[in-house]
């Protein structure tokens, strides 16, 4: 898993420092100005200039003084008990029935033979629970206000003290109402799918001895090794990312069911600097890589990462500090890609005042490589030191990540280290992860409605189902709205089709005048198309699974933020479509 910089951010860095209030107030704003401008169009052509201006400034005028102030609870909770009956009498049901078969068969497809099967079941429950709730939103949301108006339902309910607003509303908290309850129904038979698919124990083959580990019975490919203390109690090794706890009850030593598969680590994560190979600060070094997410140190020389950690608090941790660290190796050495390239760690004071003896380890490619140190260790000199009395007596200190084989590097990035603190609940963590996957319904529910305001059903179902591929797939629009892509724009590109003319060569058509003007139309177009994508929810970015399937705690603040663009996205919708009913309203 690799963690993005905007995912440290907590919530009022990316509310405040960065600006997302005031970005989210700027989107805002612009599609305020466009939908008057719309509306205003609209209105001239039914009722000329002048009345169109009236029509859509009694429109405005009467949000804020009649329909908003005059809104009913009691209405609204009728309008949604109304739709919550009516999504069950299409029979939403069956998208359980279906989820339930799915679940049923899942195992089967699972490959026993993997490193670690927690991270098959977990994504598989998310993504089916994913796709099938944004199809059920999509569905529910896009047929129910069509249906009323072809039906002439709609103009008997806004001449009566049915407001726009309660409309809206109603169709959304029932809607969402019923996407709730078949989310935590998911949930649930998820976490039963996995847990029971995962769960089990080993006997004991061979005892263990003084020279000899013990180890278990093999079951489900694989087999554990371990070795008791004096009390008789010990931990396997970890196989397929779990272990199990040893214990010796009477003469018979008892295997635990298995743990360490299904966590929430709670990473504390530091600021990553570098330094050069004489010590000098540096940006790190790039091997060659397009990708320059992985920052390198050179091996046998004074090149450093150094991660700073702030306010860490002590009641965090027991005993000892533990973090987890995965770092990549970049060897210079041909031929030789076995022998583990070395490497070694030691923590110090911000002020370089203290450090501790030197920790060396070899470096575990594509693994979580967990480290431990006691509380009392020794300093590089020999003393006796405690580390949060003399390294980080305000929970400040660095720790600093050195390569000693000569020509190798080593390679890392922010979230490639971290404490681990005091793990959370596996259980709120995988509920988090639903609640993300539920947020995404409800901005899909939002938009859903919102369409079928003033388009028919089929209309709106290919609307809705565009915002939700754009909101998965929109880093490939980022990618071509960015002017980076070779080929240029939509109106070069159809122009280099006939002319056989490859992307990374320049566009010859014998005139200047005429290419400048197709770059000029492709950059209207691209700058068109990345406003609509900035205006439409990112959904990819909402999505949390890697979170929960790698066992990383889902940060609070960042499921804040969500929960914030959800809301925002909520407020635009029912603006919109206030309007489009309003408008209907005077129709009628």
């Amino acid at each position: 898993m690799r963690l993005e910089p905007n995912q440290f951010w907590t919530y009022w860095e990316w509310a405040f420092d960065q600006r997302g209030f005031l970005y989210g107030g700027i989107l805002a704003l612009i599609l305020a100005v466009l939908g008057f401008l719309v509306g205003y169009i609209v209105a001239t052509i039914k009722h000329g200039p002048a009345e169109g201006f009236l029509v859509v400034a009694k429109i405005i005028g009467q949000l804020f003084t009649a329909d908003l102030p005059k809104m009913s609870p009691r209405r609204i909770f009728a309008m949604a008990k109304l739709s919550f009956k009516e999504a069950l009498r299409s029979r939403v049901l069956v998208v359980v029935a279906v989820f339930v078969v799915a679940i049923m068969f899942a195992g089967w497809f699972i490959d026993p033979k993997s490193d670690n099967p927690a991270q098959l079941y977990i994504p598989t429950v998310l993504f089916l629970t994913n796709m099938l709730v944004l199809l059920m939103g999509l569905f529910l949301s896009t047929f129910s206000i069509p249906r009323d108006i072809s039906s002439k339902i709609i103009y008997t309910m806004v001449t009566k003290p049915v407001r726009p607003t309660e409309i809206f509303l109603g169709r959304v908290f029932g809607m969402i109402a019923v996407g709730t309850l078949t989310v935590s129904i998911f949930g649930l038979l998820s976490y039963v799918f996995i847990t029971r698919g995962l769960q089990h124990t080993h006997e004991i083959e061979v005892m263990p001895t003084d020279t000899v580990a013990g180890q278990t019975t093999t079951y489900r490919l694989h087999s554990h090794t371990f070795t008791l203390d004096e009390q008789g109690e010990g931990v396997t090794d970890v196989v397929k990312g779990h272990r199990h706890i040893v214990k010796k009850v009477g003469d018979k030593l008892v295997v635990s069911s298995q743990i360490g598969d299904l966590e929430a680590r709670n990473p504390i994560y530091g600021k990553l600097r570098f330094t050069g190979r004489d010590g000098e600060d540096s940006e790190g070094i790039n091997v060659g890589s397009i990708s320059e997410y992985l920052k390198y140190v050179e091996g046998d020389t004074l090149s450093s990462a150094i991660f700073t950690f702030t306010n860490v608090p002590k009641d965090l941790f027991e005993n000892s500090v533990t973090f987890d660290m995965t770092l990549d190796a970049f060897r210079t050495y041909k031929g030789d890609i076995v022998t583990p390239v070395g490497g070694i760690y030691f923590f110090r004071s911000l002020d370089g005042a203290v450090e501790t003896e030197r920790f060396g380890f070899k470096v575990k490619e594509g693994v979580i490589d967990q480290k431990t140190i006691a509380l009392d260790l020794k300093s590089v000199d020999g003393k006796d030191i405690n580390f949060f009395t003399d390294i980080a007596p305000e929970g400040s200190f660095e720790l600093v990540i050195r390569c000693t084989d000569r020509g190798q590097y080593l390679g890392m990035a922010q979230a490639d280290l971290y404490l681990r603190a005091k793990e959370k609940s596996f259980e709120w963590n995988f509920t988090k992860g639903f609640i993300s996957i539920w947020l995404q319904m409800c901005i899909v529910i939002c938009f859903g409605v919102m369409f079928s305001t003033f388009l028919s059903g089929p209309v709106a179902i290919v609307a809705t189902l565009s915002v939700i591929v754009l909101g998965m797939f929109g880093w490939f629009l980022d990618d071509l709205t960015s002017g980076e892509l070779p080929g240029g724009g939509p109106v070069e590109a159809l122009i280099r089709l006939p002319l056989q003319s490859g992307s990374v060569s320049e566009l010859d058509l014998g005139s200047p005048v005429v290419e400048n003007t197709i770059r000029a139309i492709d950059k209207g177009i691209l700058f068109s198309v990345g406003l609509l994508k900035n205006a439409l929810p990112n959904l990819y970015d909402l999505g949390t699974t890697e979170f929960v399937t790698y066992g990383v705690n889902l940060f609070e603040g960042l499921l804040a933020r969500h929960l914030t663009i959800a809301f925002g996205y909520f407020v635009m919708t029912s603006i919109i479509s206030y309007f489009f009913l309003k408008t209907r309203e005077m129709a009628g």
